[in-house]
């Protein structure tokens, strides 16, 4: 039920002394945050919460009262059935967007126009209008927007990074990436299908469900733009009928490498890996190993990447600071998708520079 109290509201976190940031009074130490959405992913986001020290779940909203009360009550919050309501709690300084990908677009723009900060779940949207529409409503209240390309908040992929920027590998010529699995999602009860294999709220699954994170990570390592992509794709199953279901992609970055990334959801024999080569050297990731030059790597503790994003969202919020993954970083990962889309429909190379 709308505003409904169902359970604590602050948990065990309290919130310090209030300061100026953004233009409005926000808390010195502890965001408090509502979460759009009462699915496994807010409740992914929900966990990683109550481990990290800066930030709390305020609220948790869904159109459905039960899991936003359920919710609510585990983590001591208020439930709410309207995303209205919600954004009219002034003890709510933030919201986590975690619900299908046709809805992120509006839900980001009403909650930034409401002086919210937003964590908005990958893919960021289905379309580059609706990227800049977010961008710009965020940049015009002077909010937060953050994207959650988690994988860049793993200390495995922050040392890749580093062990790049370093030139420890030298000039980085070719990298190869693989994203292979079977992913069969279940229906909600009720329906006859997951929204995932729904074209118009969930895209093309393998590139917006999976593509996000597998697309980013290439460009993220290097600091440097995909410029071209050729990419073909296949529709293998009955299950995915309509969409195609495996791609591969080969993409030219601004710096002169070559990435080539293969995605299937249809594959039964799973498999998640990367290979890096540079004119001093290579660098592998399999088996949740990474090896450089043949030997492997100590990455320290393995860590949770949820929780790093979480924290930094949460830090950008109360200091005022730009998050690694915001929106305006994002953003040229959905154009790179969007070229790999047109490029497997056109049958040729095209330029990202034409969704810029």
């Amino acid at each position: 039920m709308e505003g409904n109290v169902v359970g604590p509201s602050s948990g065990l976190k309290t919130s310090g002394t209030l300061f100026q940031i953004f233009g409005g009074e926000y808390m010195g130490d502890v965001l408090s945050v509502g979460m759009v959405g009462a699915g496994g992913i807010a409740h992914s986001h929900m966990r990683a919460i109550a481990e990290v020290e800066n930030i709390r779940t305020a609220a948790v909203m869904d159109i459905h009262a039960e899991p936003a009360e359920a919710a609510a009550e585990e983590y001591g919050a208020r439930a709410y059935t309207s995303l209205e309501a919600m954004l009219d709690d002034p003890d709510v300084e933030a919201v986590h967007v975690c619900t299908p990908h046709n809805l992120h677009g509006a839900q980001v723009v009403a909650s930034a126009e409401a002086g919210k900060h937003v964590l908005v779940e990958k893919p960021m949207a289905l379309t580059l209008d609706e990227c800049d529409r977010m961008i710009a409503a965020c940049e015009s209240a002077n909010r937060v927007l953050m994207v959650g390309q988690v994988m860049r908040y793993y200390p495995v992929s922050r040392r890749v990074k580093q062990l790049i920027a370093d030139g420890v590998i030298g000039q980085v010529g070719h990298l190869l990436r693989r994203r292979l699995g079977n992913f069969n999602p279940a229906p909600a009860p009720g329906q006859d299908t997951h929204w995932y294999l729904d074209l118009a709220t969930g895209g093309i699954c393998v590139l917006y469900c999976f593509g996000p994170h597998e697309y980013d990570i290439l460009h993220w390592y290097m600091d440097s733009p995909v410029v071209r992509v050729f990419a073909q794709g296949t529709e293998s199953t009955e299950r995915y009928r309509g969409q195609k279901d495996s791609y591969t992609a080969v993409m030219n970055h601004a710096n002169g490498a070559v990435s080539v990334l293969s995605q299937s959801v249809v594959c039964h024999s799973g498999s998640h890996d990367q290979y890096i080569m540079g004119s001093l050297g290579s660098m592998s990731f399999t088996h949740g190993r990474l090896l450089l030059n043949g030997k492997e790597v100590d990455v320290g503790e393995p860590g949770n990447g949820m929780q790093n994003q979480i924290r930094e969202f949460a830090d950008c919020c109360l200091e005022g600071k730009t998050p690694d993954a915001s929106g305006r970083s994002v953003r040229h990962t959905m154009a790179v998708i969007e070229a790999a889309k047109k490029s497997a429909e056109r049958n040729e190379s095209v330029s990202v520079s034409e969704f810029d």
